[in-house]
């Protein structure tokens, strides 16, 4: 049997009601003690970083996910992380960016709703899921939600509540998970050489998201923040009354990146004049990432 190390993390997958609302209590081992059909998957040994709700994570609770794993990666055939849905695709990004060029699976999982605490909870499917997707033969980082195994730079949350609440943004499926518990994968990540951890990130990054009457002096206070990134309309621009502004932000040395509130498609600076106006000072493209990916990319400095 494979040998997996479950990081647990918190969430809603962990939480118990209390008189101040749902709050995270269970740990690793509490979990799989309501699990006890994983033993039949797979043995597993559980480290407990975190016991906290994903709404409070930082990088710095992100990275001490990503040292657990990489300080234990000889050690195990794989990896499954519990974790609060809220910010799970931002861990999910950050692990796919930290942990490079893996020939071990890292999948997160969590749930919309506590485990044991609602007849129609999808914790139970989803931690199953994500120990048979980690024997499955799956290399590099993934979330495994509602029977979807979704590659760790797509990941992104479409409903506050539904536990059908995730897609895979500008990719397809990496591969699913049907009810009777068979794994399918459709795609088979290659391998890029020796795995290694990138171990230093700056989060000192700033989101904005244009709306079409902004305040233009809202850039001033932008200033003080090394990369900002700009969510445009569209195929991505800078509305010409702004441009002053944000051309004065990029020569003050902060670096500017565009992308779409789209939630599907690319951010393309050739389409428009607006977008070519915008590149023509010195804003960046983000193209086909999502948010919460360039996001990751950023903090470890890949683009």
């Amino acid at each position: 049997m494979k040998h997996i190390l479950m990081v647990a993390t918190g969430g809603t997958i962990a939480c118990r009601q209390t008189g101040r609302g749902l709050a995270p209590s269970l740990t690793g081992e509490e979990l799989l003690e309501m699990l006890p059909e994983i033993g039949k998957i797979c043995k597993v040994v559980v480290e407990n970083p975190l016991t906290i709700d994903s709404t409070d994570m930082c990088a710095e609770d992100r990275m001490k996910i990503a040292t657990c794993i990489w300080q234990n990666y000889d050690r195990y055939d794989g990896f499954v992380v519990t974790h609060g849905t809220d910010t799970l695709s931002y861990t999910s990004a950050l692990l796919y960016h930290v942990l490079r060029n893996l020939n071990k699976p890292v999948i997160l999982t969590g749930a919309q709703k506590p485990m044991g605490g609602d007849p129609d909870s999808d914790a139970e499917r989803n931690l199953l899921d994500a120990f048979r997707v980690a024997c499955s033969g799956w290399t590099g980082v993934a979330a495994v939600l509602h029977g979807r195994i979704i590659r760790g730079n797509h990941v992104v949350k479409m409903h506050s509540t539904a536990v059908d609440a995730f897609r895979s943004v500008g990719a397809p499926l990496a591969g699913t998970v049907d009810e009777e518990g068979n794994v399918r994968l459709s795609i088979v990540p290659l391998l890029g050489g020796e795995p290694y951890f990138v171990d230093q990130v700056d989060p000192h990054i700033v989101l904005m998201k244009l709306v079409p009457d902004l305040d233009p002096s809202i850039f001033d206070f932008l200033a003080r923040y090394p990369k900002v990134i700009i969510e445009g309309f569209g195929s991505g621009g800078i509305p010409q009354r702004l441009e002053k502004v944000v051309q004065k932000l990029i020569m003050s040395g902060t670096k500017v990146y565009l992308t779409s509130q789209c939630i599907e498609g690319e951010t393309n600076l050739h389409k428009y004049e607006v977008g070519r106006r915008a590149e023509a000072m010195g804003a960046i493209s983000l193209g086909h990432r999502t948010t919460v990916d360039a996001v990751a990319a950023i903090m470890c400095g890949e683009i």
